[in-house]
């Protein structure tokens, strides 16, 4: 086994080529881009998933004299990824 894995690249590869097979990207397009939202750029050294699972939570939050809030609150957070989540391979950080 390789001691990096390539699934992003590969996932996106074939996504790429899916779409384009089944007509979502006509033929004769220009400046075609493809690429994975919310993706992470780290300062530091060692391996990371390019892209972070996003969760997003909301609720409506109880008031002091009773009842709830008319509005909902929303909000969301990143999880930084610590092995693969296509092939379960650990990432390695700084040092290992």
């Amino acid at each position: 086994m390789s001691d990096k894995c390539n699934c992003f690249t590969e996932t996106l590869e074939r996504v790429k080529s899916h779409l384009t097979e089944q007509g979502k990207v006509p033929d004769g397009a220009t400046e075609v881009s493809f690429r994975w939202q919310g993706q992470t750029h780290m300062l530091s050294n060692g391996e990371y998933a390019p892209v972070n699972p996003k969760v997003e939570f909301k609720f409506r939050a109880p008031k002091k004299g009773g009842g709830h809030a008319r509005n909902m609150t929303k909000s969301d957070i990143s999880i930084l990824a610590t092995h693969c989540c296509y092939c379960g391979r650990k990432y390695k950080k700084d040092g290992e």
